[in-house]
């Protein structure tokens, strides 16, 4: 066992502050990773002031982030490297309100648009918007390593990369008051470095 630095948040209404959290040590199929960035979307928002509690409540203290950049630094005996392909589709991790259609629109044929973020209400779709490009939406809980690689080795192919606004740990509540406030042009993301300084 060891004791991992993170930022957690006691209620709903707390604000996330400095925590030690203990891990058990990898397992056989385990990979464990030094996190480097960490994005906060919309879904670490409504899962920190339980906003999804008649589907998912949340569990306090409750240690937010699922959207990770990290390295390697153990791996367990049984873990192999994943290799996959890439593929035309759109990955939308917008949590808020949006128009789902213009997205779709802009998808090839046979393209796909996959859901990640999780709006409180439902998303009105066009079904000509998938009916005449032979288009297809899906949704993933959190995606795979092995949609996770594709996804990357496409990007790396075609040179596509995001526009984000790094912030130290230390802002965390500050970002996520902009994010209640639509106050973000771009998908935050934490420096975890600041984190050593804690």
């Amino acid at each position: 066992m060891y004791n991992a630095k993170a930022y957690s948040v006691a209620s709903p209404t707390s604000p996330l502050s400095s925590a030690r959290i203990q891990r058990r040590d990898p397992a056989e199929h385990d990979v464990q990773i030094e996190i480097l960035y960490c994005g906060i979307c919309h879904s670490d928002l409504h899962q920190v002031r339980n906003e999804w509690s008649g589907v998912l409540p949340t569990v306090y203290p409750c240690v937010p982030g699922h959207e990770i950049v990290g390295r390697v630094t153990k791996v367990g005996s049984a873990v192999s490297k994943f290799n996959a392909g890439a593929f035309d589709f759109i990955l939308d991790a917008v949590a808020a309100a949006h128009d789902i259609n213009a997205y779709l629109n802009l998808l090839r044929r046979d393209g796909n648009l996959t859901f990640v973020g999780a709006p409180e209400k439902p998303v009105p779709v066009s079904s000509f918007a998938l009916i005449m490009g032979r288009r297809s939406l899906s949704g993933s809980a959190i995606g795979g390593i092995t949609e996770t690689q594709e996804m990357l080795d496409f990007c790396g192919q075609h040179n596509i990369t995001a526009d984000v606004e790094v912030i130290p740990i230390q802002k965390i509540n500050e970002a996520y008051g902009r994010l209640l406030k639509s106050d973000v042009k771009y998908r935050f993301s934490i420096d975890m470095e600041s984190l050593k300084n804690e």
